[in-house]
């Protein structure tokens, strides 16, 4: 009999081997998007998620509903006239801290408003972090008027390096005149980073023509979510309202709670109205608010972490936070009970809405940010955007706070309160809530429906009533402090902040790396190797491909020779199924015994197959997890393909060619806004293997196989279209690795026990002149 070598055609394909792990990925992949068990949702009213807006829009119907209530009885305190003295009204204002200057003294550079007194904008000065969707070059945020005014200039922007100011008015972009903020976002868009350009402003009476170099933009890790809405839409939901974050809002004062029409206003006052800015410095700023006809004074401090000059390079530095001080003050003869709310961060970036799958710790697809919380004696709890989109949201309580925040895929904005101890407690229970209102289907959107995973969330955090001690006496304040970390999801960085005295309680826990997280973790610890040698994630993938297929090499060789054995076996096991066509039990026994006999395992070939799963796993998790992989590019940030090794390859922007709804990549028809061209030649190379190295088919059945497998690289092909580029690099090493492996190594032997067998003849075959070889002999011995 003839022996069938790997490098031969007739070499059969291990289709399991492809099939196993094409199909486990895309199983996985599909739950993890879209197929995960949900439990019963109940019917409920408006969700609780929309605690913020909610509590917004009674704001706005404060007038009239207001008159009808309480503040119609003036007998009631409410309706009292101011107990102190009020302070004077106070323009808006917009004030920005920190810097943007990669060498600089502060890793982000934060824009305050003194309406709400809150945070608007957090970016990010390392120029490791930049926006992956944005582009064209960037001035700096100028927070511009409708009368072209500019309200803000942030220190290191490319604007403030310029001389552009504050109050000055913007005429011109690169020799075109703009009337409009839209008009300078297209003028800009025509631009790249690098680019020096004039700009021309009018500062009092004269006009002046500044000469800008422009940068690439930033991360925002806290931006307005209106920027991040119109990234997957045209325009805002209709009853769409900005809402910055850390607002403050009474919860109670005395016996009056937030249905009394005094709190309510007082909230309006806190939330919508201008504060006092006290004092401000490079790194800092402090808003005040009077609110005369409760007898309180408020103040909100936000301070910067200064980076010492020696650490500045050093990216482990545990400077990505600014500290967070609350002061609530009694100005009355008499003590008074308060109790107030804070909410948190909101705002996150929402990169890679079309692709990404962001890892939680359970089943189901988790949303591009979530909630995450640690309460004392607890683990990290991680409530899911979608969840609390739909009103599931839980409140968690019953212990002291240790951290509350939202978590993005590569970055969060965590609050810590500085306490003492982390038994102390401050706060009663945490909410998940959404900071803007649901994201809903409208009439006319037809197909681009907003995925409940984009929506925004935030926390808000319940104070517990505290004592405040008469105006002047020892306690007629509260004050307390948050550190604040905003920044990326390094795990050596997030260890580095913990709550109160419990290193334990540290960050770390809010990195979620699913299933084969430990298989992640090492192949990561092995990328990040690889890369400090050769300084590039892509090379680093390629090889630890090399590796990875290296070890199994031994096992692939084996599986070769299980391949070559099988073959030999084949005639021997076509006789037994079919002396055995309709006794399956012992035509299994016969096989048994013929694979004893031959010492044929024929599970020899599934260790490979097993293998390589968790690596594509682990792999597929890395990606999604790690930061250092995002803005990784294979070969240059200046071209977009292939920038990011995080996502897909990017190759060519259909975007304008493309529907809205097939841009946002929901569902495995929806493609999103770029054609990818590393998925297609994987498919490409999977293709090429099958026609290369899978056998003609024997039967019907084995026919029908194959023509199946093709239809299914289609599917496969869908599948893929969507995940890192980086992971598409894996699998086109690794098949070039195969086909090189079985077209250029030696054929692998046989084990010298292993003889072929022969089946016994059921005819006798002729020889050339159609006589049998026993007439021949017959003959031989008559002529003796």
């Amino acid at each position: 009999m003839t022996r069938i070598s790997p490098q031969s055609k007739e070499q059969p394909f291990d289709q399991r081997l492809l099939t196993f792990v094409l199909l486990s990925a895309a199983v996985v992949m599909l739950w993890s998007q879209s197929m995960a068990p949900k439990p019963p949702v109940e019917p409920k009213d408006k969700p609780a998620a929309d605690a913020v807006a909610r509590q917004d829009d009674e704001l706005d119907e404060e007038g009239s509903d207001a008159a009808d209530g309480e503040a119609a009885d003036p007998d009631k305190p409410d309706a009292e006239a101011p107990l102190v003295e009020d302070q004077p009204a106070v323009d808006p204002a917009r004030v920005t801290f920190g810097s943007l200057a990669s060498d600089g003294p502060y890793r982000m550079l934060v824009s305050a408003n003194n309406i709400g007194g809150a945070i608007e904008r957090i970016e990010l000065s390392s120029e490791q972090y930049r926006d992956l969707h944005d582009r064209a070059g960037y001035l700096g945020s100028l927070e511009l008027s409708e009368t072209m005014t500019v309200r803000q200039v942030g220190a290191g922007t490319p604007a403030a390096l310029a001389g552009i100011e504050v109050g000055d008015t913007l005429a011109s972009v690169a020799g075109k005149t703009v009337d409009s903020p839209q008009a300078v976002a297209k003028a800009l868009a025509e631009t790249k980073p690098g680019d020096t350009l004039k700009v021309g402003v009018r500062r009092g009476d004269a006009d002046k023509q500044l000469e800008v170099k422009l940068e690439r933009r930033p991360l925002d890790v806290i931006r307005p979510e209106l920027e991040n809405i119109l990234l997957f839409a045209d325009k805002p939901p209709a009853d769409f309202r900005p809402t910055p974050s850390f607002l403050l809002r009474l919860e109670s004062v005395g016996d009056r709670g937030t249905d009394s029409t005094a709190i309510r206003a007082a909230n309006r006052q806190l939330t919508r109205e201008a504060w006092k800015v006290e004092s401000t410095t490079d790194a800092s700023v402090t808003f005040t608010m009077r609110l005369a006809k409760l007898g309180l004074d408020v103040v909100k401090r936000f301070t910067l972490v200064e980076v010492p000059e020696a650490q500045r390079s050093d990216p482990l530095t545990p400077a990505y936070h600014f500290v967070l001080g609350v002061e609530v003050r009694n100005l009355l003869d008499a003590p008074q009970k308060v109790a107030y709310r804070l909410e948190g961060p909101n705002g996150l970036p929402i990169e890679g809405w079309w692709f990404s799958n962001k890892i939680g710790q359970g089943w189901g697809q988790y949303g591009i940010r979530d909630v995450v919380a640690r309460l004392a004696g607890n683990q990290v709890v991680q409530q899911r955007a979608s969840s609390i989109a739909e009103g599931d949201g839980e409140v968690m309580e019953g212990a002291p706070v240790a951290f509350a925040g939202v978590d993005a895929q590569y970055f969060a904005v965590v609050m810590l309160p500085e306490k003492e101890t982390l038994e102390q407690v401050w706060f009663d229970k945490v909410e998940p809530v959404l900071a803007t209102p649901l994201l809903e289907a409208g009439p006319k959107d037809g197909w681009n429906k907003p995925a409940a995973t984009w929506n925004n969330p935030t926390i808000s955090l319940v104070h517990e009533p505290v004592e405040l001690a008469a105006a002047g006496a020892e306690g007629d304040t509260l004050s307390e402090g948050f550190k604040v970390f905003a920044g990326p999801k390094r795990p050596d960085l997030l260890a580095k902040y913990y709550a109160a005295d419990q290193p334990a309680y540290n960050l770390q826990g809010i990195l979620q790396y699913g299933w084969f997280g430990p298989v992640a973790k090492v192949m990561l610890a092995i990328l990040h190797v690889f890369n400090s040698v050769v300084g590039n994630y892509g090379v680093a993938i390629i090889m630890l491909t090399v590796l990875v297929r290296g070890i199994m090499f031994p096992l692939s060789r084996k599986q070769a020779q299980n391949m070559v054995l099988m073959q030999t076996l084949k005639p021997e096991m076509d006789r037994i199924a079919e002396k055995y066509k309709t006794d399956m039990d012992k035509r299994a026994k016969a096989q048994q015994e013929l694979f004893r006999k031959h010492k044929y395992n024929p599970m020899g070939g599934c260790l490979p197959m097993f293998i390589q799963l968790p690596i594509f796993l682990g792999l597929y998790r890395a990606l999604a997890v790690d930061v250092e992989l995002r803005q990784a590019p294979l070969f240059t940030e200046s071209i977009r393909f292939c920038s990011n090794l995080a996502a897909p390859d990017m190759f060519y922007d259909w975007s304008a060619m493309v529907p809205r709804w097939f841009q946002n990549g929901q569902g495995i028809f929806a493609l999103g806004p770029y054609f990818n061209l590393l998925p297609i030649l994987t498919i490409c190379l999977f293709l090429l293997q099958q026609k290369m190295f899978m056998p003609p088919a024997a039967n019907e059945q084995a026919a029908m196989q194959q023509k199946m497998m093709k239809y299914m690289m289609v599917f496969f092909g869908l599948m893929f279209f969507k995940v890192p580029s980086g992971l598409c690099l894996y699998f086109i090493a690794s098949s070039l690795w195969g086909i090189a492996e079985r077209k250029l190594l030696p054929k692998p032997a046989l084990p010298a026990d292993a003889a072929p067998v022969m089946s016994k003849p059921t005819s006798v075959s002729p020889n050339r002149n159609g006589s049998s070889g026993a007439a021949r002999n017959a003959k031989k011995k008559k002529r003796r």
